[in-house]
């Protein structure tokens, strides 16, 4: 193998072995450290793929030589390298070749960490460090060499030696010895220094500088030299640590002859250089090789020089045959001794494996004596947990339910059972026979009593159900709308909490049919009284219409359609003005919930629902309009069932999960005031989906009744929709941030169809209003004109205190569309109007009534909502009015107006001097022009002007448009005239000429006109 490929007969040099060379080079190289290494010796081996558990087994069969082990694949070429520190540490370590001259050290051990070394063949051999390795070698006599030096190096480091299985020390030791031999009479031939030395057949063996075992031997002695001169300082030359002429050789001091190789104050000459160059080519060496390394090797040459020459003095006398005679018996003894003592101390480390053993197996029964004893206390203690006494068990068997008293003591006594049945044991624990009959025992006894308590609740349930359903005292009648409700009920069944909490843990199906035992029959009572708590409302107490949508505040009423056919004379007559209005609107009354401040809605200063009589407020002959009735009735029921739904909660104990023995410790607090609470969400999502289920079943006739009575509502009078719709909202707002799942989805499907309601009745304003655009006469002011003021000023009213609700939005939006639509459809009458002389005039009079009708309305009512369209409606009623004076004026001054507006033209274009020279404005024109309008035929067109008018604004919606537009023609032709007098003075003052009629002969006609009408 590389660096041990030959055998003891004949080694390589250690400078002739590249891989030696490449490891020093690449691993150990760096002398200046102070944990630099000295690579000792080292040995090419490969590892075997095998698992741990095989190699807990390999000494076995390794001896029994069995051929699956040997069938293993080879892998992991690797390097062991035995290195020492400058400290004296010897060290091994795994060398990997990662490259062409590249080393990698993979795994490094200390002499301590070696367990085992075990020979399983020639060429394998096992160690176990931390864990086992299995290791091959090229060749076997270099991994007997290897293992030889490694056992001398472990005997000289460690007090006690590693487990050495299969291996054969003395075989070992002799092939070591002839090795040392070898080598010594190698080096004496070498040096021509021959002397006679015993050996096998007298073979010389050559050059010792590159066997494994001097190599060895000489890296140890460096390595104590070196220590020795970090011990006491030297002076720095080749031999540093001996005197000049001696030498150091294991240990004892020999003279040196010569002169020292090279003196530090005389330089060589060129003869002694070369003389020292032949010596070094002699010696096989390089002059680049450091001064350590060739003291080293001059004192290893004339160590084994002198060894030879003594060795040769001895021969020569016959008297060592003798002395090494008896050498030779002392040896044998010594050895026989050596194996002896070898086997004395195997036999006491067998011994002291037994002992090891035998206190190790005391220790053991002492623990099973300690685990007996624990197991039989555990025992004692386990019979005495599941253990109950009879008198718990006649207690669930005999104890009557009927009185508090007697479900205190069965509380005590389920609570008892429960704890043993529901115990934790260990599988094995609970596997044994005495264990498993007891708790089938009890169980037994647990069954039976759960079916007793069921049976017993549900024929209370039962026959208080129909006990109530029976009482006629618990009737309804005119004036007398109330919800009674089933506290009676409530406070007896109350009393069974602990028993029903204990029937949860205990037997989960009878409690579940207990849950919808109560549910339904306490279904059937509120179902009851719910319907006829309505009935009796409806009927008795609801405001309702001769007819459906019979109202002021619906555009398609039948009460508007009369109006119109009389051409408003009934509006008049009914309405006087628009705060009549108010006197005969069913407005919506105030209760107490409804007046509190919006943060505090339905709450009080410590958090709980305002107390309510759970009764309608209104007298016997007393009728409510359609949104009041619907918001006392909705106050009432919602209050009503986030009570029952507590109550069901604490009934059952649904929102916090407690065994028996917990509510026994800590009985959680209930009282009937309490239940009006609005409670805080619960974090158990299951348990809120178990209620809303239950609520489902108990309530299951309020969304109906509810949703009944909002379609009566709507087809009695569709605006009340808006006021039921505000009812809702606010109602949500108040369980918003609460546990009512149950009122939450209901109020948002009630929201939801109100909203449709609304929608409908917002759409069907619009087709009554384009029918009422067919079919009304194309003058005065328009019936949905009419009428959106009063929708406004309801819708306002009925929004008064609810401005962040979303019936806001809604309502606003629905003004957009309608306006929209209003002012679209007035402006298409007023372009198809046909009642007026002059069509366009008659558009101009159409928008004007309309457009001051629908201001001056909302303005009086304040409805601020409305005052971008306000605007616009003043805007266009002013615009059209400006535009109907200016078109009458001019059919009375027409001729003027032609003349004195191409005056006005010229002036632009020239002077004004040069007017009068113009063909068609000279003063003959204006002469004639002024001449055809002398005052009495100014006075006449006035008259005739007035009445024509008059005629036009005849509209007894809007008597006072006559009067505006009366005065703005009056303003116009005061305007005209004084227009006309500075044109002449501008452009004709010589001319003489001047109006026929004055200033204060127009005033005058005013004048007379004002007070003839």
């Amino acid at each position: 193998m590389a660096g041990r490929g030959t055998t003891n007969s004949m080694a390589p040099k250690a400078k002739d072995d590249p891989v030696r060379q490449q490891l020093i080079r690449a691993l150990f190289s760096d002398s200046s450290s102070s944990n630099a290494e000295t690579m000792l010796t080292y040995i090419k081996i490969y590892e075997e793929e095998k698992t741990s558990k095989e190699m807990k087994t390999l000494g076995g069969s390794s001896k029994k030589g069995g051929s699956a082990d040997r069938n293993k694949l080879l892998s992991k070429p690797r390097y062991l390298c035995m290195t020492v520190k400058t400290n004296g540490k010897v060290r091994l370590h795994k060398v990997k070749k990662t490259s062409a001259t590249s080393y990698h050290i993979g795994r490094t051990w200390h002499l301590d960490e070696i367990k085992s070394i075990e020979n399983v063949d020639a060429k394998r051999w096992n160690v176990i460090i931390n864990r086992p390795y299995a290791w091959v070698s090229d060749d076997a006599e270099v991994k007997n060499d290897f293992l030889m030096m490694l056992l001398k190096v472990l005997r000289s480091n460690l007090k006690r030696l590693p487990a050495l299985i299969n291996i054969d020390e003395p075989a070992l030791a002799n092939q070591f010895n002839l090795a040392r031999e070898a080598v010594v009479t190698a080096s004496t031939n070498r040096n021509h220094r021959v002397a006679p030395v015993p050996g096998n057949n007298g073979a010389a063996i050559a050059n010792s500088t590159g066997s494994f075992v001097q190599d060895f031997d000489n890296r140890l002695s460096i390595q104590t030299e070196r220590m020795k001169r970090t011990a006491a300082p030297s002076s720095g030359s080749l031999g540093s640590g001996m005197t000049p002429g001696t030498a150091t050789i294991g240990g004892t001091s020999s003279p040196r002859t010569g002169s020292k190789l090279m003196e530090d104050t005389e330089p060589l000459d060129e003869v002694a250089l070369m003389n020292l160059e032949e010596l070094l080519y002699d010696m096989e060496l390089t002059n680049n090789e450091d001064g350590v390394a060739l003291e080293t090797r001059l004192m290893n040459e004339l160590a084994a020089l002198e060894t030879a020459n003594v060795y040769s003095i001895i021969e020569s006398d016959d008297r060592i045959k003798d002395v090494m005679a008896e050498l030779d018996k002392g040896i044998e003894e010594l050895d026989d001794m050596d194996n002896w003592l070898f086997l004395y101390r195997q036999e006491l480390d067998s011994m002291g494996d037994d002992i090891r053993q035998i206190e190790s197996q005391n220790r053991g029964l002492q623990v099973q004596t300690s685990n007996q004893a624990s197991l039989l206390r555990e025992l004692e203690n386990l019979l005495i947990s599941i253990t109950i006494p009879d008198r718990i068990i006649e207690t669930l068997k005999k104890e009557t339910l009927e009185r508090e008293n007697g479900v205190r003591k069965l509380e005590d006594a389920a609570a008892e059972v429960q704890d043993v049945l529901l115990s934790k044991y260990d599988e094995d624990v609970a596997g044994m026979s005495a264990v498993r009959g007891r708790m089938e025992l009890y169980s037994f006894h647990c069954s039976n009593f759960a079916g007793r308590l069921s049976d017993f609740l549900r024929a209370k349930c039962q026959a208080q159900a129909d006990q109530y359903l029976n009482d006629r005292q618990r009737t309804l009648a005119k004036g007398y709308v109330v919800m009674f409700g089933y506290e009676p009920i409530e406070k007896y069944f109350i009393t069974y909490r602990g028993l029903i909490v204990w029937l949860r843990e205990m037997d989960p199906r009878r409690f579940a049919d207990l849950q919808m035992l109560f549910v339904n029959n306490m279904n059937r009572l509120y179902r009851k009284e719910i319907k006829e708590f309505f009935s009796v409302l409806v009927t008795n107490h609801v405001a309702k219409l001769e007819k459906p949508d019979d109202s002021e505040f619906v555009f398609g009423s039948t009460y508007h359609g009369g109006l119109i056919a009389r051409g408003g004379t009934a509006i008049r007559e009914s309405l006087s003005s628009p705060s009549d209005l108010t006197g005969r609107i069913p407005w919506r009354k105030r209760s107490t919930r409804e007046i509190q401040d919006p943060n505090a809605i339905g709450r009080s200063n410590n958090g709980t629902m305002y107390e309510s009589s759970r009764r309608i407020d209104v007298g016997q002959e007393e009728k409510l309009a359609v949104d009041e009735a619907f918001s006392q009735a909705l106050s009432i029921m919602t209050s009503l069932a986030a009570r029952e739904q507590n109550y069901l909660s604490d009934l059952f104990t649904l929102t916090k999960m407690m065994s028996m023995r917990m509510f026994i410790n800590d009985t959680p607090p209930f009282s009937m005031q309490e239940l009006e609470t609005v409670r805080k969400p619960t974090l158990d999502v299951k348990s809120s989906k178990r209620l809303a289920q239950l609520m489902g079943i108990l309530f299951d006739g309020l969304s109906v009744e509810l949703n009944n009575y909002a379609e009566t509502g709507y087809k009695n009078e569709s605006v009340q929709c808006v006021g039921m719709l505000i009812s809702v909202e606010r109602t949500q707002k108040e369980f918003a941030e609460s546990d009512q799942a149950f009122l939450i989805t209901m109020l948002a499907q009630l929201r939801t169809k109100l909203v449709g309601m609304f929608e409908k009745y917002v759409e069907e304003q619009f087709k009554f209003i384009e029918e009422a655009r067919n079919k009304t006469k194309r003058k005065g002011v328009l019936p949905f004109m009419r009428i959106f003021p009063r929708f406004a000023q309801r819708m306002e009213a009925l929004l008064e205190g609810n401005e962040d609700t979303e019936a806001r939005t809604l309502i606003t939006a629905a003004y957009d569309k309608l306006v929209r639509v209003m002012f679209e459809s007035t402006e298409a009458v007023a372009k198809e109007t046909v009642d007026f002389d002059d069509k366009e005039q008659g558009s101009h009079v159409v928008n004007i009534e309309n457009m001051h009708h629908f201001y001056s309305e909302l303005r009086q009512r304040k409805v601020t909502n409305l005052e971008n369209y306000m605007k616009y409606a003043k805007g266009s009623y002013e615009s059209h009015l400006a535009t109907y004076v200016r078109g009458v004026v001019r059919r009375s001054l027409l001729k003027l107006l032609d003349f004195f507006d191409g005056v006005e033209g010229l002036v632009k274009a020239k002077a004004s001097e040069d007017v009068g020279f113009h063909l068609t404005y000279n003063k003959q024109a204006l002469k004639k022009v002024v001449s055809q309008y002398p005052a009495s035929v100014v006075r006449k067109d006035l008259q005739h002007l007035y009445r024509k008018v008059e005629k036009h604004f005849s509209s007894e919606d809007e008597e006072g448009l006559l009067q505006v537009a009366w005065r703005g023609i009056q303003e116009e032709f005061i305007r005209q005239h004084e227009r006309f007098s500075r044109l002449i003075r501008e452009c004709y003052p010589d001319a003489g000429v001047q109006m026929e009629f004055s200033m204060q002969e127009l005033l005058g006609f005013f004048s007379e006109i004002a007070k003839s009408h």
